[in-house]
């Protein structure tokens, strides 16, 4: 087969798609991922695909990036019909996909991962070459990043931050990104949604999977929506709204927080979850927290907010025992956090955000995963040796009572959606004595009706007394679920807020360091509900 374009037949339309799809259909197994869907994209349209989790998009919009191969149907490119061996021969034609698990190198820096496959890359090319067109690339785009740190001291947004220029720097005509802002703060993902608008008005296709429902309003010109495999419907964005796109997906009205509700508590609190002065260096050795302190009480949501890359990745792996703080101390009612063995025996729960990567072994199937904690203790092991039927029986337990889409426990994590792996580690994590548990963006990629369960989730546990403590990019989640809100910048907790839906732009300013401009907020602020920790 020749890679790329193969000759073919013009389209008979005067102005030919940038991407058609047509008849699409894939399987695995017996599943039916995709199942005969025919879709246009135009050129300078921002199109959004729509669904529930499960509901084909992303399997749809892999097979238009050549990740995988279709069992029946056709891609057309610019009106001339095109097969796929591999993402570099979509690549070839302008159709590039930046995903939501990201495929970067966590071992080669910020400059060698862009440089990966680059035509006008050399392997004479110096560290000092690749930096520079580097720094290039990020300023033509408007997305910053540092070119010579290593991929895998990133923080997920970070890593997006990096795909998403990398897929760019090709010179794509069709762009296809799933769930490209689930880990910014609103002002970033306001900036790539108007970048966004830019290229799609200087002719690029932007083909834009979100679960967002509000921003898909703001940002799309036409709208498709997938259930169960099928095109249910193609709509131009006019007349759209919220309740009209929920209906479409769920055949019900799914506003994103209206089934979540923080239930005010009247009671007497006591602190479970203490942090002082936390100072942490990141793996390049460059200081990450600097003094950070707070606690977290009992039957309280504590929300951390700040932008990618400011301490929060090193602040859930030092309250988890992943990582050895440089000074400071952890304490979980009461009991030292030196690792995380020591983490789990004083009672926390850890969601952490690379859910397929950190929280579950993809590659495994559902009982070994429901049994992670526990595969030590009775009744699960005997005599140093884990009861295989037992095992099976609790995670069939576990999967009944967290509603998985299967109950057949020998399926491999890899075949979930995302929304039912959530499902299942917030079910495992959950499952037993706790005093706390550490969120970390834990509705990332989910729909609607997946992120309604998991903060529904959250919210029991804290009306049972866990202390929640809950760092997420997503602000408008954050202001939903806390009675309090901590802001992060640099490593330091530069504000701290209650009632803080009150005080959404104050805090978006914190987020972008303008505690630190010359107008003090302490005044107007703290009159509201705020207080300044800032130096």
């Amino acid at each position: 087969m020749e890679p790329a374009a193969l000759a073919g037949t013009q389209s008979g339309t005067s102005h030919a798609s940038a991407l058609d799809l047509r008849f699409m259909v894939k399987r695995f197994g017996a599943v039916t991922a995709v199942n005969d869907v025919n879709l246009a994209f135009s050129a300078g349209e921002v199109h959004a695909l729509l669904g529930e989790n499960g509901a084909g998009k992303s399997t749809l919009m892999n097979l238009a990036a050549g990740f995988l191969a279709p069992d029946q149907g056709e891609i057309w490119v610019g009106g001339r019909q095109v097969r796929f061996g591999s993402p570099r021969d979509a690549l070839a034609v302008g159709i590039g996909m930046v995903h939501q698990h990201f495929r970067l190198v966590d071992a080669f820096t910020v400059a060698e991962n862009l440089a990966i496959g680059a035509d006008d890359v050399s392997p004479r090319t110096s560290s000092r070459q690749l930096n520079k067109r580097a720094d290039l690339i990020a300023e033509q785009f408007g997305m910053p990043v540092q070119s010579a740190r290593l991929v895998g001291t990133l923080s997920v947004g970070e890593k997006q931050r990096v795909e998403i220029l990398r897929t760019l720097s090709r010179g794509t005509r069709v762009l296809i990104l799933d769930e490209p802002t689930a880990v910014l703060t609103p002002e970033e993902s306001e900036g790539l949604c108007e970048n966004l608008r830019q290229m799609a008005a200087q002719g690029t296709c932007i083909i834009f999977i979100s679960h967002k429902l509000k921003e898909v309003l703001s940002v799309a010109d036409r709208i498709s929506v997938m259930r169960k495999g099928n095109l249910h419907a193609t709509v131009p964005r006019e007349g759209c709204d919220v309740v009209s796109l929920s209906r479409m997906m769920f055949d019900d009205v799914s506003d994103e927080f209206a089934s979540v509700a923080l239930t005010p508590y009247d009671g007497a609190r006591s602190d479970v979850v203490v942090v002082e002065d936390l100072v942490c260096s990141d793996d390049r050795g460059a200081a990450a927290l600097r003094g950070v302190s707070f606690t977290v009480r009992d039957h309280e949501v504590l929300g951390v907010v700040g932008v990618a890359g400011n301490g929060q990745q090193e602040l859930e792996q030092v309250i988890t025992g992943l990582r050895q703080a440089d000074s400071g101390t952890v304490r979980i009612g009461g009991e030292p956090v030196r690792d995380v063995r020591s983490a789990m025996g004083a009672g926390l729960a850890h969601i952490p955000e690379d859910r397929m990567g950190s929280g579950l072994v993809g590659s495994q199937p559902i009982w070994r995963n429901a049994i992670m904690r526990n595969y030590r203790t009775a009744p699960v092991t005997q005599g140093g040796v884990i009861r295989a039927k037992v095992a099976r029986a609790y995670a069939a337990d576990l999967a009944d009572r967290v509603d998985l889409s299967t109950r057949d426990v020998g399926v491999l994590v890899q075949h979930l959606s995302g929304g039912n792996a959530q499902k299942l580690l917030v079910g495992r994590e959950f499952d037993g004595d706790r005093r706390a548990v550490v969120a970390v963006n834990p509705t990332q990629g989910l729909d609607v009706k997946a992120a309604t369960t998991v903060r529904t989730r959250l919210l029991e546990a804290r009306d049972r007394g866990l202390a929640v403590l809950l760092i997420s990019a997503d602000l408008d989640e954050v202001l939903t679920l806390s009675d309090r809100v901590v802001v992060i910048y640099e490593g330091r907790i530069v504000g701290e807020f209650t009632d803080a839906a009150s005080h959404r732009d104050v805090i978006g300013r914190y987020m972008g360091g303008g505690h630190l401009s010359a107008e003090s907020p302490g005044t107007s602020d703290s009159d509201s509900g705020a207080t300044d920790d800032s130096d």
